[in-house]
């Protein structure tokens, strides 16, 4: 009896250690499935409206849930951040990117970044992604306006270049106006010190201009009306190296911000208060934020294809590109990631 009670009680220990066992390699397995999942991106991007599609990820921690760690870079210059792209210090732009600024940097370092993303508005549309703002009682109404007058614009190469291509479209000699470039969160308080005369600028600093009751804009969609419409003054990138070595993250990147601006696009009121978190806007100025217009790679068509190389002709024709660029060449859609 005390022999059978033995093997019973040798038997029992056996399994419960081979139980353990087999617990432990299980709890392994998990965390290297887990350790293996979590793979590092490097986000890089500006606080204006264009990167909405990535503050909703932010906040639904939507890249966490597949398996990518984000590592956050928020930067206030357009110019810095493609900088960061070309140094290999960002992978990855979720919109808010400058495609003018990202192709002339392109032009410079050829096979260096992809677009997959396109914002902006549309004129004659509820998309509205650049307004030209001025102080209540100046008397400005138009660009012609501005003749002897000083003009704030958002900082970087892109925008100095479409003002200049708009005014002389208008028979507004450079001479004729004092071109002043302005970092984001500087075009109003100049504009309402009188540091200039008008600011071309975009949402939400437009919108907290506008929600002082000092300022008003005789115009929106700039950009869209006088250089291409629609206009995309904001694009989401990828560096090729990223694409190349890290294919399947990036599509797990792509199909995320794809389902993100579809969503945006739907209901835009649903997540605009996220400006207030994360672009710094103040609450009291989010309903005159204006809804933009997301082209995700899925959706770029033929019209916004032209559009943007009708911008890049132009880029080229004022000097800002040393050569020309076929926008097709550039663009990187789900099926062509391998």
């Amino acid at each position: 009896m005390h022999t059978r009670m033995a093997d019973r009680l040798s038997s029992l220990g056996r399994t419960a250690s081979a139980l353990r066992v087999a617990l432990v390699a299980a709890a392994l397995v998990t965390l290297t499935a887990s350790a293996q999942a979590a793979e590092k991106v490097v986000f890089a991007w500006v606080p204006a409206i264009d990167a909405l599609p990535y503050m909703v990820a932010l906040e639904e921690k939507a890249f966490e849930a597949q398996g990518i760690e984000v590592v956050d870079q928020r930067l206030n210059s357009p110019a810095g951040l493609v900088d960061a792209f070309i140094a290999d210090r960002a992978e990855v732009g979720p919109y808010g990117t400058a495609p003018g600024i990202a192709m002339v940097a392109e032009s410079q370092n050829p096979g260096s970044l992809k677009i997959f993303g396109l914002s902006g508005g549309l004129a004659d549309s509820p998309y509205v992604n650049s307004s030209l703002l001025v102080r209540k009682g100046s008397g400005i109404r138009s660009l012609t306006d501005l003749k002897g007058k000083k003009l704030g614009h958002n900082p970087g190469g892109q925008w100095r270049t479409n003002v200049r291509y708009i005014l002389r479209g208008m028979n507004v000699k450079d001479s004729d106006v004092t071109l002043v470039e302005l970092p984001f969160p500087q075009q109003v308080p100049a504009l309402m010190a009188g540091t200039v005369d008008a600011t071309i600028t975009i949402d939400p600093f437009a919108a907290s201009g506008l929600a002082t009751g000092d300022i008003e804009a005789p115009m929106i969609n700039v950009g869209a009306r006088y250089v291409a419409n629609p206009w995309f003054g904001g694009c989401a990138v990828m560096t090729t190296k990223f694409l190349k070595e890290r294919p399947e993250t990036a599509r797990k990147v792509m199909l995320v911000l794809r389902d993100i601006t579809k969503r945006i696009e739907a209901d835009f009121d649903r997540y605009k208060p996220l400006l207030a978190k994360y672009a710094g806007i103040p609450a009291s100025s989010l309903s005159y934020v204006r809804p933009i217009m997301f082209r995700n790679e899925e959706q770029i068509n033929e019209r916004d294809i032209g559009a943007m190389q009708k911008v890049l002709d132009i880029y080229h024709k004022e000097g800002a590109l040393g050569s020309q660029i076929d926008f097709t060449s550039k663009l990187v859609r789900l099926g062509d990631v391998k």
